[in-house]
């Protein structure tokens, strides 16, 4: 029997070289004197604003070529056999329905500061600007049911040397999980063994045969079982991708050459223009690779292929079919590898709209929660038309009116459904009872930034650069939209199960922000406040890059550049004590921190603009193009079995049975009115719902 299997392999593209140190600094940097924080190291002073007024009053709350001889050929019937993903699981949670709801803070996450206001639609009204009467007319657009049917691929190349040997490959072909791929193959390796080794095929390295790394695939099976385990192991497969919904379609026969997976999956389409996106992973055993085992990252796969179809529901009344049994040819836009085109997939596509549909509670499974705080839950659960795996937040009217957040809540709403960046945890849905609010959120089940970062202590440079430039790429999307975070945090940023970021959580934030325009709410979490926010003079967009200083700054070291258990003294510290450095932190880090962290708003780094941060050297070799879509591997990748995966959330909430419970308050119709235009299926103007009663 051979020998254990490495499930997953490094991305080969490479890693950025370190860069140089930038080249600006500032004449108010000076070097303080050596003494003990958390940290003992170098210490930095930033410009600190000689204003200073009280501030306002506030209450806390917890709140992814032809082969050398011919190439077996596998059944690809398209009519039969299809396996709709995710379609097939079984869930013991049933929904219930219970008479109480058990709303509580989580003690392990930070407070947040949130202001105390009265209740109003004030933050929320949309200027002139925004809606121009001289722009074309809308597209109609109705909301509906994208289906993809995947039949077969072929031309799939191993991007990579392969050693092996003939025994080896035997043995692999044994373990196929198809008995038509079995056969197929080992006619193919027995026609191989009757070769000359020494002809052009083959090559001799270290007593072990490396054929043609482009042919490779035809003799490895897309799919194995190892014995004794009775469980299928995909060694090729998709990754799909559509409005920031991740599923895996796994090859059930063929080779990884000639793959074969005959399955169907279901999107939720509320957006007129989308892309969907398909990436091509393998997922080798470490016996076949010619990759030294210290290269080896078990967490990753190797992305050897991606293709982005860009897709417009405008316009579009009835079902129709979008492709019909069309050829997707795959390219390898930033993947490093020397050939441009590597395979291609035989599919369809279907679009059926659903007109005047209205959402409601009993639309979904509820499967888990995975999440609670003080004005609701926030449940796991599946759409029972599509099939599709959400996070849906459920929030009871009267908690957030007898607590003035109605403001913040539709800000929520309203900044969920706005934006369109990778990086943030898109709106899907939303709907309303009488008694309760629900947003229909992407189900982002790689855990929270905080919770690995908790386990970890710290991360690596490369790690902490590429979270800040995907933070980077999100906040510089909520400013073009007028909008100020205000908590960025590691508590609000999740992993998705490749390991990139999704910022979620807009509850604090702040729209009709102009550039230069300010606000005095006092709000956010204590370690990440800016100094212009204690002062209480105002401050602008530029608040939120201080705060991805903080973040950087703790991602880097494990904790925030002035944390005090005392609040009242990390406030002093936050205004006056220098920043200060571990021994051999690396210079452009440092750079950028001196800058973001700048205590002067006017010359901190960012204040005309995301484009000055994105300059600088920390960032130096990021093709922002490429980052924005997702083309860089990340260093880390959670461990998510699948889109139903809950094990990166907190089993106080998992192991709870998911209800949505029956309550009986009443509210005024005035006080109802206040969440008119809640609704949202992807249909309306956004100004058009902040103004519906």
């Amino acid at each position: 029997m051979m020998s254990s299997w490495k499930q997953k392999l490094k991305d080969f593209s490479g890693a950025r070289n370190k860069s140089p140190v930038a080249n600006h600094k500032d004449d108010s940097q000076s070097i303080a004197s050596s003494h003990s924080n958390h940290l003992q190291a170098e210490n930095h002073e930033v410009p600190l604003s000689s204003s200073r007024s009280s501030f306002e009053s506030s209450n806390l709350s917890n709140d992814k070529t032809p082969s050398l001889l011919s190439t077996p050929q596998f059944s690809t019937s398209s009519s039969d056999g299809f396996t709709k993903e995710e379609g097939g699981g079984k869930f013991e949670e049933k929904s219930q329905v219970n008479k109480e709801e058990d709303e509580e803070d989580d003690p392990a996450r930070r407070p947040t500061i949130t202001p105390d206001i009265t209740s109003n639609f004030s933050n929320l009204q949309l200027s002139s600007e925004d809606i121009d009467s001289n722009k074309e007319p809308k597209k109609l657009f109705h909301p509906g049911l994208l289906t993809v049917k995947i039949y077969h691929g072929s031309d799939f190349k191993v991007p990579f040397d392969i050693n092996h040997d003939r025994n080896l490959l035997v043995k692999l072909i044994n373990t196929s999980s198809d008995p038509q791929t079995r056969e197929a193959l080992t006619r193919r390796i027995n026609q191989l063994s009757s070769i000359d080794t020494n002809s052009e095929q083959f090559l001799t390295k270290n007593n072990r045969n490396v054929i043609n790394k482009y042919d490779i695939g035809s003799l490895i099976p897309a799919n194995v079982t190892i014995p004794p385990s009775i469980i299928k192991n995909s060694l090729i497969y998709f990754s799909l991708e559509f409005d920031k919904t991740i599923v895996t379609l796994d090859a059930d026969a063929g080779s990884i050459y000639q793959p074969i997976f005959n399955k169907i999956s279901q999107f939720d389409v509320t957006k007129v223009n989308n892309e969907l996106k398909f990436q091509v992973y393998l997922r080798l055993p470490t016996i076949l690779t010619s990759i030294s085992i210290d290269e080896i990252d078990t967490n990753q796969d190797v992305l050897i292929s991606s293709k982005t179809i860009s897709l417009d529901f405008s316009n579009i009344n009835n079902p129709v079919r979008i492709k019909n049994h069309d050829i997707l040819k795959f390219e390898n836009d930033y993947l490093g590898f020397n050939h441009s085109i590597n395979g291609e997939l035989t599919l369809t596509i279907d679009f059926k709209p659903n007109r005047n549909k209205q959402l409601n509670i009993n639309d979904f499974d509820l499967l888990k929660v995975i999440g609670k705080g003080s004005f609701g839950k926030v449940m796991q659960v599946r759409k029972k038309d599509s099939g599709k795996i959400y996070a849906l937040k459920a929030i009871r009217k009267a908690h957030i009116v007898s607590r003035s957040e109605v403001v913040h809540t539709l800000a929520e709403r309203t900044v969920l459904a706005k934006v369109d960046n990778p990086f943030i945890v898109p709106l899907k849905f939303s709907f309303q009872s009488p008694e309760k609010l629900y947003l229909v959120l992407s189900f982002i089940n790689g855990g929270e930034l905080f919770y690995h970062l908790q386990r970890e202590g710290k991360f690596e440079l490369q790690r902490s650069r590429l979270y800040a430039a995907e933070l980077l790429s999100a906040l510089e999307c909520l400013h073009s939209l007028d909008v100020i975070y205000r908590d960025l945090k590691p508590e609000n940023i999740l992993l998705d199960y490749k390991g990139h970021i999704a910022l979620c959580d807009f509850g604090l934030c702040k729209l009709n922000m102009k550039n230069e325009e300010k606000t005095k709410t006092f709000c956010g979490t204590p370690e990440y406040l800016a100094p212009e926010l204690l002062l209480g003079n105002g401050y602008t967009k530029t608040v939120d890059w201080w705060t991805l200083g903080v973040l950087l700054y703790e991602m880097l070291t494990g904790l925030p550049p002035y944390y005090d258990e005392n609040v009242t003294n990390m406030y002093q510290k936050i205004l006056k004590d220098p920043l200060r450095f571990p021994n051999g932190f690396d210079a452009d880090a440092k750079d950028i921190l001196i800058y973001l962290l700048a205590r002067d708003p006017k010359i901190r780094l960012g204040n005309n603009g995301a484009y000055e941060i994105k300059q600088h050297a920390f960032f130096k070799g990021i093709d922002w193009r490429r980052l924005n879509n997702k083309g860089y591997q990340p260093p880390f990748k959670p461990k998510v079995k699948d889109g139903f995966d809950t094990s990166n959330f907190d089993r106080e909430f998992t192991n709870e049975q998911p209800v949505d419970s029956v309550i009986n308050d009443y509210l005024s119709e005035s006080v109802q009115k206040q969440f008119g235009g809640w609704t949202y299926v992807g249909t309306e103007n956004l100004g058009d719902s902040l103004s519906k009663n």
